[in-house]
């Protein structure tokens, strides 16, 4: 049988998808005070670098070398986009299975139910921007599944345009990346109403198009550049990479630095330039540092998804549990912490049990 962790495995990259979940975490159940505005700047680095990852490993075949043949990467496109629609399906019927089941005990009629979720306007939102009250209402309202549906889309039109993918696609990570933050600023300081909707809601720039496409390039930008230095340098590419230790950890630290002076001066905001900084960091981090735990490398690989997918749910069924006396209150500074334990109880526990099994085999 083999291991969980395999020897060609980035065991950095999974711990930092699960220490990522728990920022996300922070951002739906928010530590109060200055501290808690710190960790929601700092946080905002997460999905940026969720699809960065997607990116990374996208286009990667046998030895670890980049697939460029046409053919090929819409082999490879057509078994993810496969994979994620099955995903993808199967986590919004939990959702909505929820959701549908809470407004039914709460007395929402089910025409209401359907019709404020599905009517023309929130289709369209949905479809543009991959938010509405398709995948949120009431009962849990945070919309980050859109972090899926922004995916598909970006795996679709990677399929669609492979023909010209590494031709267009630096240019297109700069003009995706300006248009992201020029809207922000528009949030800001100009506040237009394309599709008359105001550009503060958060979808009209963080979406598919602003920051799904740029971060996944990004991540298959870096994936390339990687492969190009191991096939120049080969037993060299190792002692290569540590010299971007320094400047990589740097990078993360300004780029913390930088995200809590954008929220202090302009607005909070969806997506920081620090968190770019972040980002990038982390990629070149995970090529020079040699992580060798298990612990985080197991949980980021087994249950990251799993926290990410379901910890709304795990927030909305405490607050209605204490809202409607079930178990007792908790104040906003434990809540984050409460959701954290319950979804190590739910998500983790399994999986490191599993793999405490596998071990034993061996």
């Amino acid at each position: 049988m083999q291991t969980l962790m395999k020897n060609k495995e980035n065991r950095f990259i999974y711990a930092v998808k699960f220490i990522a979940c728990l920022f996300v975490i922070t951002i739906h159940a928010r530590i109060p005070g200055t501290v808690g505005d710190i960790v929601m700047c700092a946080a905002r680095f997460a999905v940026p670098f969720f699809f960065a990852v997607s990116g990374r490993y996208l286009l990667l075949g046998e030895g670890e070398t980049p697939v460029t043949d046409i053919s090929d990467i819409r082999r490879k496109l057509s078994g993810s986009i496969t994979k994620l629609l099955k995903v993808t399906g199967f986590v919004y019927l939990i959702h909505l299975i929820f959701s549908f089941t809470v407004n039914m005990i709460y007395g929402t009629p089910v025409s209401e139910y359907f019709y404020s979720k599905f009517n023309i306007i929130e289709l369209r939102n949905f479809i543009l921007f991959n938010s509405s009250r398709v995948i949120q209402d009431w009962s849990y309202v945070f919309d980050h599944l859109w972090f899926l549906f922004a995916l598909l889309y970006v795996y679709v039109l990677i399929y669609i345009f492979a023909p010209v993918l590494r031709k267009w696609y630096k240019w297109l990570i700069v003009l995706l990346l300006f248009f992201l933050y020029f809207g922000e600023l528009l949030q800001t300081y100009y506040p237009i109403r394309p599709f008359d909707i105001s550009i503060r809601t958060p979808f009209m720039v963080r979406n598919w198009l602003f920051v799904g496409m740029p971060f996944v390039l990004m991540g298959i930008l870096f994936s390339d550049y990687v492969c190009k230095v191991r096939a120049e340098r080969k037993e060299g590419a190792t002692e290569y990479f540590k010299k971007f230790r320094i400047p990589a950890v740097i990078a993360v630290i300004i780029g913390v630095v930088i995200s809590c002076l954008e929220a202090s001066f302009i607005e909070f905001k969806e997506v920081y330039f620090g968190s770019l900084l972040i980002v990038a960091g982390i990629l070149f981090l995970s090529e020079s540092v040699e992580y060798r735990g298990k612990f985080f490398s197991i949980l980021g690989k087994r249950a990251s998804s799993n926290i990410y997918y379901y910890h709304v749910l795990v927030i909305a069924t405490l607050d209605l549990l204490s809202q409607n006396g079930f178990i007792p209150g908790y104040s906003m500074m434990l809540k984050p912490f409460l959701v954290m334990a319950v979804c190590f109880v739910l998500f983790c526990t399994g999986p490191l049990v599993s793999y405490g099994r596998e071990e034993k085999s061996l």
